[in-house]
């Protein structure tokens, strides 16, 4: 499997994954009731930092070579594998010490947790699915 493709499918997955959360997001907001605050505006640094996420989630995906420890599994589960091990790793510690050191901004909080479990859930299944294809 191709380090290159690996970087570009985790890259695109990122910004996939921003794209479709902003998207149900909105809808959530339009059926809640009206608030000062909207979640679903996302700055363009957090956009690339989702991209740039999502290409080191690839590299992460290719050095573990497609979790080779898991055998004769699905596509699909191999990538929920690798996107839940990331989201265990990287995002839930970083959402409790940030929920620890600033409680009263939880809703915000849980927006991006939310885009960040997103990320790592859809480049985990989008490069669980090259490298099926692939090998």
């Amino acid at each position: 499997m191709e380090l290159a493709y690996l970087l570009l499918t985790g890259s695109l997955s990122g910004l996939v994954s921003v794209l479709g959360h902003s998207v149900l997001w909105s809808g959530f907001e339009l059926l809640a009731r009206p608030q000062r605050e909207t979640y679903a505006d996302l700055p363009l640094l957090e956009v690339i930092l989702h991209m740039l996420a999502g290409v080191g989630l690839g590299l992460l995906f290719w050095l573990s070579w497609g979790l080779a420890a898991i055998v004769d599994v699905a596509w699909w589960l191999r990538g929920l594998s690798f996107g839940g091990l990331c989201v265990i790793a990287l995002v839930l510690p970083l959402t409790i010490s940030t929920l620890l050191a600033q409680p009263q901004a939880w809703r915000a909080l849980a927006a991006r947790t939310a885009r960040w479990i997103t990320t790592c859930l859809i480049v985990g299944l989008a490069c669980g699915w090259s490298w099926a294809r692939h090998m």
